[in-house]
């Protein structure tokens, strides 16, 4: 790629002043780092960690065993020793249930950020870095190009994420992956490499091989300023959701009609894209064609559904409610915090032992008297109810209010993955 002639490695100052802009951080931070074991990874490891040691903090190195290939637990088991070695903490985190047999990518990076978010949760940390380079963010944006992306996908990956447990920091967009091969063999650490790097089947790898001879600084150049496009854009979107949208802490999301109707089309396809994840509870937006397609349905007055929100459509407002389907399994209860559906936080006291997590469902309103209901779920309207969470204890239910006191030992939260607002994206 055009900018892998620059084969300096990257050093422990260069990478220190990359990391102040996602500051500031706590004292003695406790971070942790996303590493495959290959090389990018490796390299974010290795420098991050003397960071970390100069301010005083720690750092935790976290691999995801996906399970798809008969050697990814040794590999992943190697990388911990690699580590370990390198006076580095170590965990694995595993890939449970059964893997898809299409979509196999996505499905594992969905997974994948999920178990890192998670323990990120469990442990407090606020920091979760990622080795997402510049040869990384020109490849996404010629994808993105391919597919007709608009002006959110052509400026890629940002330099910061807001996650709903944690901050994912890419400190090494600017540096392209020579400089991090080179920082590995100056420093005689080794890596591995993921055969899936190289499969002809992944459409990225296809393009990896046509990027070889093209303009990367240029393409980078163009994607960070369409990134500065998107700020603006979001700015104006916050504006406009927090004058005419109304967030209920139960799950659901009103819009006034006129005012979206009177609003730039973009602005009301960035709308509308929010409300879906927001409600839907899926931490990406959906592609900017489908978004299109709701646009225009909703604008004569049509319903519709889209990434599991429904969009409900009255003269003067724009009502969305989680879809009936694809909702939760239900699940038991230890103390703690667990996500659920991407929506909601529930925090779970030692007295929740033995109570089942279940999403509110016409089989729930069947089996619960409406008589023994709560005023505040008996007032939501009925689509509202949909999947709001549930608790069960030998046929016993209770549904605590989102945002309000614990019942049973158990309170709950509606905290989108992908909030209504702010923390989207962020410019290196």
């Amino acid at each position: 790629m055009g900018l892998s002639q620059n084969e300096a490695p990257l050093t422990p100052a260069e990478f220190a002043s990359a990391i102040k802009d996602f500051a500031p951080f706590e004292t003695s931070p406790h971070i942790a780092v996303a590493v495959s074991g290959g090389a990018d990874s490796m390299a974010l490891a290795w420098v991050a960690a003397i960071w970390i040691r100069s301010v005083g903090g720690r750092m935790t190195a976290l691999t995801v065993d996906h399970g798809l290939r008969a050697d990814s637990a040794a590999e992943a088991a190697l990388t911990g020793d690699r580590l370990r070695a390198l006076g580095i903490d170590h965990e694995i985190l595993v890939w449970q249930g059964t893997k898809p047999k299409s979509g196999v990518q996505a499905e594992a990076r969905k997974v994948r950020y999920g178990l890192l978010e998670n323990w990120c949760r469990q442990h407090g940390v606020l920091h979760l870095l990622a080795a997402h380079h510049a040869d990384d963010q020109a490849e996404t944006i010629m994808m993105r190009l391919a597919r007709g992306s608009g002006p959110d996908g052509l400026a890629a990956m940002a330099s910061l994420r807001e996650l709903s447990a944690c901050r994912l920091l890419r400190p090494l967009l600017n540096f392209p992956k020579a400089r991090l091969i080179a920082t590995l063999r100056t420093a005689g650490i080794a890596w591995v490499e993921d055969p899936s790097n190289v499969d002809p089947k992944y459409a990225r790898t296809g393009l990896r091989a046509r990027l070889a001879d093209a303009d990367v600084p240029g393409i980078i150049q163009a994607g960070q300023r369409f990134a500065r496009a998107r700020v603006a854009l979001e700015v104006e979107t916050a504006r406009w959701l927090g004058c005419f949208a109304s967030l209920s802490p139960a799950g659901y999301l009103t819009l006034e009609r006129p005012a979206l109707a009177a609003g730039a089309a973009e602005i009301r396809l960035r709308v509308l894209g929010r409300a879906v994840c927001v409600v839907g509870g899926d931490p990406y937006p959906p592609g900017i064609a489908a978004v299109e397609r709701l646009e225009a349905r909703l604008a004569v007055g049509g319903g519709a559904t889209l990434g599991g929100a429904r969009f409900d459509v009255t003269a003067d407002r724009i009502a969305v409610f989680r879809e009936a389907r694809n909702l939760p399994q239900p699940q038991c209860l230890g103390a703690g915090t667990i996500r659920w559906d991407g929506r909601f936080d529930v925090m779970a006291g030692p007295e929740a032992a033995g109570l089942s997590l279940r999403p509110w469902s016409p089989e729930v309103a069947v089996e619960w008297p409406r008589k023994a209901w709560p005023a505040w779920l008996e007032k939501l309207p009925s689509r509202a109810r949909v999947g709001v969470p549930i608790v069960e204890r030998n046929g016993v239910y209770h549904a605590p209010q989102p945002g309000g006191a614990k019942i049973v030992g158990v309170s709950t939260r509606f905290r989108p993955t992908m909030p209504m607002a702010g923390g989207g994206f962020a410019v290196a």
